[in-house]
C-alpha cells in the first residue's frame, strides 16, 4: 500500500471504501506544466498529487497555446475541465505566471511550487518559497511508495528530453539508491 497519507479523500460507493490520496498540493508554473504533459506525465503527477495552476499559467498556457495549435493546451483545457488539475483565481492581475506563483504561495495553502525554470526557483529560493523540480516529484512518488521503481525510471526516462541532464543524472542516481 502506497505511504502517500498527507492529505486524504474518502468516498463510499456500492459499500466499497474508495480512498483518494493526495501527497501534496503542488502551485505549478507554466514550463513543468508544459515538460509533464509533453512527457505524458502530467496524469500520473495529478493522480497523486494535488495540482493547482494560477489562472495567469493557464493563460499562458492554454490560451496561448491554443493559439499556436499545441496540442499539449488542449490537454492541459481538457484536464482543467475534468478538474484533474484546478486553477487558482487571484483578484490581482499579475503581469506573468511567475509573479503569481510567488504571490500565491503560502505555506497552509500550498506544499511546494512545481518548476525547473532557473530563474523562477532562485526568485524563490530568496523568498524562502519551497519548490520541486520536476524529476523529484517522480523521486518523491518513488521514495513514498506511490510508485514502483521501473515505473519511476520510465517516467524519468519520458522527461529526459525536457529537463537538464544534471537534473536526470541526480535524480537517477538518487532512484538507484533506493532498493
Amino acid at each position: 500500500m502506497p505511504r502517500c497519507l498527507d492529505r486524504r479523500t474518502f468516498g463510499l460507493t456500492k459499500c466499497n471504501l474508495v480512498v483518494t490520496i493526495n501527497d501534496m498540493k503542488l502551485l505549478m508554473d507554466a514550463d513543468c506544466l508544459i515538460k509533464l504533459t509533453k512527457a505524458g506525465l502530467k496524469e500520473l503527477v495529478c493522480q497523486h498529487d494535488a495540482v493547482v495552476i494560477p489562472s495567469a499559467v493557464e493563460k499562458e498556457v492554454v490560451d496561448a497555446g491554443k493559439a499556436k495549435g499545441c496540442a499539449d493546451a488542449f490537454a492541459v483545457e481538457n484536464n482543467i475541465a475534468n478538474k484533474a488539475l484546478s486553477v487558482a483565481e487571484h483578484p490581482k492581475d499579475y503581469v506573468s505566471g511567475d509573479s503569481a506563483l510567488s504571490g500565491l504561495f503560502s505555506k497552509d495553502r500550498y506544499d511546494a511550487v512545481a518548476t525547473d525554470d532557473s530563474k523562477l526557483t532562485r526568485q524563490l529560493r530568496a523568498l524562502s518559497i519551497p519548490f520541486m523540480l520536476p524529476g523529484l516529484i517522480l523521486y518523491r512518488f518513488l521514495k513514498d511508495g506511490c510508485i514502483d521503481k521501473k515505473t519511476a525510471v520510465l517516467a524519468l526516462n519520458q522527461l529526459s528530453g525536457f529537463i537538464s541532464d544534471d537534473e536526470f543524472s541526480t535524480v537517477r542516481l538518487l532512484m538507484e539508491k533506493i532498493s
